[in-house]
């Protein structure tokens, strides 16, 4: 496995990102998919895993705080972002397995996992296969839910947009004719207050989901959304301290909470009230505290 460090000068998709002037964006091979990643801050390794339908920028109000404290490496999943799309099913595992070979790829170790929604369920994938090294795990609203992806619960839209998607072609139709409106619409629908989506974080999205065969790995993601709660299956092989992250307006019915809790000995819930599902744009503070009272 080998990481490239891209040409700046050249890549305008690879600059770093004005809320973090003094991080490295990188790629790395994993396992013969490139990533894009982020780098800042000294210490010991923190991973930042984003939301579906975003990237690494999702969490641009918490990287700089937590890079005085952490290395932080922020990455963009396989389909997302700048990284590669590939072909293949979209599914838990796929994501389980490219995040577990960026860790080896840059030969991290004793590494802190922090995840946002699906990005919190693949932190728990990674650390109840223990092939890595990893401190402690703490999993944001994870995207754990029973007969849901958690995007039908946001709105009447986001409904329609689920069930639709995986209707053959006309799926298809939908996943290639997604436009900056409905997607914000889509967004604002994990909000309690929709003034903390940034309008220019929208703008990136929506970009980046003009990329060639996005539209299908996003569609993928779907198709194979039985493979998220297949995956609690594993979760009682955790022996890492986990915290879970709750927003006190998440998507999560309190069941499913509970069930993730007592899948984990020992697991611990934090509650951050009049929050939605995207914390860590809407209640960053909260979120950086979380992260770092963990290591208490």
């Amino acid at each position: 496995m080998t990481t490239a460090t891209i040409n700046l000068a050249n890549s305008s998709s690879s600059l770093a990102p004005v809320w973090a002037k003094n991080a490295n964006i990188n790629y790395v091979d994993s396992t013969g998919l490139k990533m894009r990643y982020l780098k800042i801050g000294r210490g010991e390794p923190l991973i930042l895993i984003h939301t579906l339908r975003t990237q690494l920028d999702y969490f641009s109000k918490i990287i700089p705080e937590l890079a005085k404290h952490y290395s932080v490496y922020a990455l963009d999943l396989p389909g997302h972002g700048y990284s590669d799309i590939t072909n293949q099913a979209h599914d838990k595992p796929l994501f389980v397995h490219h995040v577990t070979e960026f860790i080896k790829a840059l030969n991290l170790n004793n590494v802190t996992l922090c995840g946002e929604s699906v990005g919190g369920s693949i932190s728990l994938g990674i650390a109840s296969q223990a092939k890595v090294s990893i401190k402690r795990v703490i999993a944001l609203n994870p995207a754990d839910y029973v007969n849901s992806n958690g995007l039908d619960r946001s709105s009447v839209l986001g409904k329609i947009l689920f069930t639709g998607i995986r209707i053959p072609f006309l799926g298809w139709i939908i996943s290639n004719a997604e436009k900056r409106d409905v997607l914000q619409q889509v967004l604002e629908g994990g909000f309690e207050n929709n003034s903390n989506l940034p309008a220019n974080l929208v703008d990136e999205f929506s970009q980046v989901g003009n990329r060639k065969g996005y539209s299908k790995a996003f569609r993928s993601i779907f198709l194979n959304w039985k493979s998220w709660p297949e995956g609690q299956k594993e979760y009682s092989n955790i022996k890492v301290p986990v915290t879970f992250v709750y927003s006190e307006h998440d998507w999560s019915a309190t069941s499913e909470r509970l069930n993730n809790k007592e899948l984990i000995k020992g697991a611990i819930v934090v509650t951050i009230k009049n929050c939605g599902h995207f914390s860590s744009l809407e209640r960053p503070e909260e979120v950086v505290n979380a992260i770092l009272q963990s290591e208490a």
